[in-house]
């Protein structure tokens, strides 16, 4: 339950910054898209190293900042990738298109994330 809500917290804001850019000032969907991702990512590292796994550990965390990067990138081109294939083949409402990508990806990053914070090295 916490890093739903940790990770929801970070989607939150991601869908804020996409809608608002995109709807209110009128930037690219794709474009968006990537500055939103860098507010969830930061967020989401944060939350979930401190709060989902209560990991304090200060000796691996450079180690843990690479991987968490890692994959955030992994998963930040899989999010363009789909969003991009749901909303130009598919024809999809772009903030529809982006809730089925995220149900995706949540999964995923679950069990990536809990590796990164629970390994002991």
């Amino acid at each position: 339950m916490r890093f739903l809500g940790a990770g929801g917290l970070g989607v939150l804001l991601y869908y804020l910054i996409l809608y608002i850019l995109t709807d209110l000032f009128g930037v690219w969907y794709m474009a968006s898209a990537v500055i939103a991702s860098i507010v969830n990512w930061t967020s989401n590292f944060v939350l979930q190293k401190l709060w989902t796994f209560q990991n304090r550990d200060k000796t691996n965390l450079h180690r843990q900042a690479g991987a968490y990067l890692s994959m955030a990138i992994g998963l930040f081109l899989a999010n363009l990738l789909l969003l991009y294939v749901l909303v130009e083949y598919l024809r999809l409402w772009y903030m529809g298109a982006q809730v089925i990508v995220t149900v995706i990806l949540t999964v995923a990053s679950y069990f990536i994330t809990s590796r990164i914070f629970s390994e002991k090295k």
